[in-house]
C-alpha cells in the first residue's frame, strides 16, 4: 500500500536541521513534541501494516466491497460541516462514517474485530466501558479552537491520508510550505500519478470501512480538505453527492486563522500568533469557488447550502436533503432531528475573536473574498462591491446555491400543506365514524 517515504524523510530532516528563523524552528518545545510524535507515528505505522496484510490473508473478499453513492460534506472549515455531519451520522439505518478510534487506532479490518472482541469481553465481565470511554473523551476536548473530538464519535475521514504520509494535516506537525502547502490545492497542485495513487489508498480504506461494518450502509464522510479534490473523488467515486457549506468570511477566516493557529501553537514556537495569513486567504478563496466553478458541470451533484440557514433551520435542511438524496427519514431519525433542533436554538458560541489582533480588519477580509461576497450575496456590513465585472460573473457561473434555496422554500411550502391536509383528515375520520349515515349498510332492511 501506498506510502510516500521520500516525502516523510524530507519532512523530517528539514524539521531537524533546515529551521534557522522558520516558524518550524527547533526550540526545544519543538524538539520535544516532534519526538513524542515520532515515537508514537512510526511503531503504530509498522503496526498498521502488519494489520493491512492480514486483511488481505482474512478478508480478501472486502476488495469486492462496493462503495455506493457515497456522500461527502464538503466547504471552508468552520462552516457548520461537522454539525451538519454528527446529525446525519446519527441515522444509523442508512449511513456509517469512520469514527475517531477507528482512525487513530483501527484503520484495518482485523483492529477493529480486535477491539470489537476486546470490548465485548470487557462488558461480559462487567467493567465500566462507557465510563472509559467518556473519561476519555473529556480528555481529548479541544473545544474551545476546534470542535470537540469524542473517541467514538464521527470524525472526518481525510485523516487516513496521514497514514501513507500524503495530507494536509500535517500542516501543524509540519507547516513547511513547499511540501505541504499544494495538499490544499490537491487537484491543482498535487500531479496526476500522485493524486491517483492517494485515492486509491483512500478508496482502499473506504472498503475495509464498510465491509467491517456489513457492507450495507451509505458511507458519510465529512472534510474540509475534501473540498481541494472533488475532480479526484468524482474520478474515484462517479455516483458520489456533495453537499456544500459556505458561511460569511467574515466569521469563517478569523475562526479558521485561530483554529490553524492553535495547531501550531502546540506543535511549534512560530515566530508570529497567526502566520501565513495570506496563504489562508488563497486556501479559504480556493474553498469558497472551486466547488462553485467545479459543479457547473455536474449541477445534480452537489447541493449548497448557507451555513445560516443550516444553524437556523436543521430540522428543514435535513428534510430538504432527504428529499434531495431520496432517503426516508425514520420515527427514530425525526425525533433525533427534534433534539438537535432544539439544541442548536439554543446554542451560543464561546469563541470570541478579535480580528484587529489577528492583524485583519474587516476591509481586508472583503477585498479579499469580493467574489465570494458578490457570488453568495452574503452580508457585507459597511463594505461596498466594486462597480465591475467579476470573475464569477465573467465565467458565467450559476448561482446554484440559490436555485438550492428556491427548490427548499417550494419544498417545505408543499410539505406544510400536506401536514396541514393530513391533520384535517385526521379531524374527520372521527366524525366519519360517528356519524350513523356513514355507517349505513344498504342491504340492512329498514
Amino acid at each position: 500500500m501506498y506510502f510516500d517515504l521520500a516525502a516523510f524523510l524530507r519532512y523530517n530532516f528539514r524539521s531537524f536541521f533546515r529551521t534557522r528563523n522558520q516558524h518550524y524552528r527547533l526550540t526545544p518545545k519543538r524538539l520535544f513534541a516532534l519526538s513524542i510524535w515520532l515515537i508514537l507515528y512510526t511503531p503504530a505505522q509498522i503496526i498498521n501494516r502488519f494489520f493491512f496484510l492480514l486483511d488481505e490473508i482474512l478478508y480478501p473478499a472486502y476488495r469486492k466491497q462496493e462503495v455506493r453513492q457515497p456522500i461527502f460534506i464538503i466547504g471552508n472549515p468552520r462552516s457548520g460541516t461537522t454539525f451538519l455531519h454528527r446529525m446525519m451520522d446519527k441515522d444509523k439505518q442508512h449511513f456509517t462514517s469512520f469514527a475517531a478510534w477507528e482512525l487513530i487506532f483501527a484503520p484495518s479490518i482485523c483492529q477493529r474485530k480486535l477491539i470489537w472482541g476486546i470490548g465485548a469481553i470487557i462488558r461480559w465481565l462487567g467493567a465500566p466501558v462507557k465510563k472509559v470511554i467518556s473519561h476519555f473523551n473529556n480528555s481529548l476536548s479541544f473545544e474551545k479552537n476546534a470542535h470537540k473530538i469524542k473517541l467514538d464519535e464521527a470524525e472526518e475521514d481525510g485523516h487516513l491520508m496521514v497514514h501513507c504520509w500524503a495530507s494536509e494535516d500535517l500542516w501543524p506537525i509540519y507547516p513547511i510550505k513547499e511540501e505541504v502547502f499544494p495538499y490544499f490545492f490537491f487537484d491543482r497542485d498535487i500531479p496526476y500519478e500522485k493524486r491517483q495513487k492517494i485515492m486509491a489508498f483512500y478508496k482502499n480504506m473506504v472498503q475495509r470501512h464498510l465491509y467491517a461494518h456489513g457492507g450495507e450502509c451509505i458511507l458519510l464522510s465529512k472534510n474540509p480538505s475534501h473540498t481541494a479534490k472533488l475532480a479526484s473523488l468524482m474520478e474515484t467515486f462517479p455516483d458520489a453527492r456533495f453537499i456544500d457549506l459556505a458561511r460569511n468570511p467574515f466569521e469563517s477566516m478569523p475562526s479558521m486563522l485561530n483554529y490553524m493557529s492553535a495547531g501550531w501553537k502546540v506543535f511549534c514556537d512560530p515566530l508570529e500568533p497567526y502566520p501565513h495569513k495570506d496563504e489562508f486567504f488563497e486556501v479559504m478563496n480556493f474553498y469558497y469557488l472551486y466547488p462553485v466553478e467545479f459543479f457547473q458541470q455536474y449541477p445534480d451533484a452537489c447541493n449548497f447550502i448557507k451555513y445560516d440557514e443550516l444553524v437556523s433551520s436543521p430540522d428543514e435542511i435535513i428534510e430538504d436533503l432527504y428529499d434531495w438524496l431520496d432517503l426516508e427519514i425514520t420515527d427514530s431519525f425525526s425525533e433525533v432531528i427534534d433534539q438537535e433542533t432544539e439544541k442548536a436554538r439554543q446554542f451560543k458560541s464561546r469563541h470570541n475573536y478579535s480580528i484587529e489582533e489577528m492583524g485583519l480588519s474587516e476591509a481586508q477580509i472583503f477585498e479579499n473574498f469580493t467574489d465570494v461576497f458578490a457570488y453568495y450575496e452574503f452580508e457585507p456590513h459597511e463594505q461596498e462591491l466594486p462597480d465591475r465585472t467579476l470573475l464569477w460573473q465573467l465565467r458565467g457561473w450559476r448561482q446554484d446555491w440559490k436555485t438550492r434555496r428556491i427548490l427548499r422554500r417550494s419544498r417545505r411550502l408543499q410539505r406544510r400543506v400536506d401536514r396541514r391536509t393530513r391533520r384535517r383528515q385526521r379531524r374527520l375520520e372521527p366524525g366519519l365514524r360517528s356519524n350513523p349515515a356513514s355507517s349505513h349498510n344498504p342491504n340492512k332492511p329498514l
